[in-house]
């Protein structure tokens, strides 16, 4: 008897791999806050903000390694017009994909540890009561811009969504009085 794979954690890892690829985190030059993105084109690099940023500078003033980081900021952020707030094409999808990973992830950890059937419901209710909530986490570790804020956050993101799967899947059992 071979054991099939949990499709859930399949999709789930599919998911954070198209994350990774296609969203990104960038620093306005001016402002420096941090805001997400959807990449143009597939790349491993997360996090883009411009070496030279409001200075009077040339590419050719910085580093090898500053020069880098600044022509991919160049790419992704200014030539993608993502700083102008006229151009809000794809400004949701990295908030689906997160949601997706979450989702499909939390399922399939949810299976591991009981052997529930799902209902057809489950999926779009887990989606859409935790999309507002991964939003708001999200905002919020952007905002704080602090590694212990984007760990606390991060955690409690990970288990509200996945105690709402749980709440969500429950069964409700019918007790019988004598």
């Amino acid at each position: 008897m071979t054991a099939r794979p949990n499709i859930y954690i399949v999709l789930g890892t599919v998911f954070i791999l198209l994350t990774w690829l296609f969203v990104g985190i960038y620093r306005d030059d001016e402002f420096y806050e941090q805001n997400l993105f959807t990449k143009h084109r597939p790349t491993f690099n997360v996090k883009f903000h411009s070496a030279i940023g409001m200075q009077d500078l040339k590419l050719d003033d910085l580093f090898e390694n500053r020069k880098a980081e600044e022509i991919a900021y160049q790419e992704f952020v200014i030539k993608q017009q993502l700083q102008s707030s006229s151009n809000a094409s794809l400004w949701c999808l990295p908030f689906i994909l997160i949601q997706l990973t979450l989702t499909f992830n939390s399922l399939g950890i949810l299976k591991f540890r009981r052997d529930l059937v799902y209902k057809k419901w489950h999926f779009s209710a887990h989606f859409a009561a935790c999309l507002l909530l991964t939003s708001i986490g999200l905002g919020l570790m952007l905002s704080f811009d602090n590694s212990l804020t984007t760990i606390f956050v991060g955690l409690l993101v990970l288990t509200l969504n996945y105690r709402a799967l749980i709440l969500i899947t429950k069964e409700r059992r019918k007790e019988s009085y004598t």
